[in-house]
């Protein structure tokens, strides 16, 4: 076991709360999970924080950077989201990260300003920008666009926390016996992850897709479940770019820094498993450019990302 037995009771008790919370309407099982918390929620801004734990980071202290990437496209929402109806939907269009190199240990901070929807589209857009710090060192740079479509068939929106909607934290804890069939699933895989994590890095397992090397770049398969799922049940923006950025590393393992990445969201994440590809467009000696593509189980583009990874300072050949 890769956890103390007081790591993992921590574990355990987190994943029960947040899978309690995340049956009132409005934020989901990371954002309790996580504890994404609001510091301010206004047209002139928006800060957020998620303080760093077992659950979250590496036996070393290193955050995981699905936390990071989940922070940066809920905090770049959430700032054009004081721009709109609390129980609206909105969906990310365009996300662009930047990596400064910083580790991403100590508290997460994220802060973003959001452009307010324009008129000028059928479909109104709004851009943000901003970033993450760690104990006040920047770690990320973030930007992106959102939109505001329909909800899916069937789905009633609700605000979030933050928003004046419910606070899912504020339920009454659920016992095992009470739990619906993708709860238990989630369960299991947390107690999975608790024997097989590497390094103690929880988030890794649950959220990382599983990666294969191919004959032109590298292939991977993300199992869709509650811990990467959205409030409307499609995958998480954040999580989608992780598991794009996730299977690119594979497959220029000579370029170990990623740097920076734009992604574009074509369609919902949705089914039971998100499969990549990622081919090599540029492999010189001290950089590459990788292109990777999420489909769902009908094969429909889900995501496309274009990521820029490095040789560290000394080390090309």
């Amino acid at each position: 076991m890769s956890f103390s037995a007081q790591d993992a009771d921590f574990i355990r008790r987190r994943t029960l709360r947040a899978i309690s919370s995340n049956r009132a309407p409005g934020m989901h099982f990371a954002g309790y999970f996580l504890e994404f918390t609001p510091r301010r929620f206004d047209s002139g801004g928006v800060e957020f924080t998620i303080d760093p734990g077992p659950h979250c980071a590496d036996a070393g202290g290193r955050i995981n950077r699905a936390a990071l990437l989940y922070m940066a496209d809920m905090t770049l929402a959430a700032a054009n989201r004081v721009f709109t109806d609390p129980n609206r939907r909105t969906a990310t269009l365009m996300l662009r990260v930047e990596f400064t190199g910083e580790a991403a240990r100590g508290q997460m901070t994220a802060s973003g300003k959001g452009s307010g929807f324009s008129p000028r589209t059928a479909l109104p857009e709004s851009v943000a920008s901003g970033c993450i710090t760690c104990d006040g060192r920047e770690v990320m740079r973030m930007s992106g666009t959102w939109v505001s479509p329909p909800a899916p068939p069937g789905v009633v929106m609700r605000g979030l926390p933050w928003e004046g909607g419910e606070n899912g934290a504020e339920r009454p804890l659920l016992r095992k016996n009470e739990l619906e069939a993708p709860e238990k699933a989630l369960l299991r895989n947390v107690e999975k992850a608790l024997r097989t994590a590497h390094h103690g890095d929880l988030m890794r397992t649950l959220c990382d897709p599983l990666v294969k090397g191919s004959a032109t770049g590298s292939m991977g398969r993300l199992p869709v479940g509650m811990q990467v799922g959205n409030r409307v049940g499609h995958v998480q923006g954040g999580f989608l770019i992780n598991a794009a950025l996730v299977t690119a590393e594979a497959a220029v393992p000579q370029h170990p820094l990623l740097t920076g990445a734009s992604a574009w969201y074509i369609s919902p994440g949705q089914g039971r498993a998100i499969s990549a590809r990622s081919v090599i467009l540029q492999r010189g000696r001290n950089v590459a450019v990788v292109r990777t593509e999420l489909f769902n189980a009908g094969r429909k583009l889900v995501l496309e990302v274009i990521s820029n990874h490095a040789v560290e300072a000394g080390g090309a050949s």
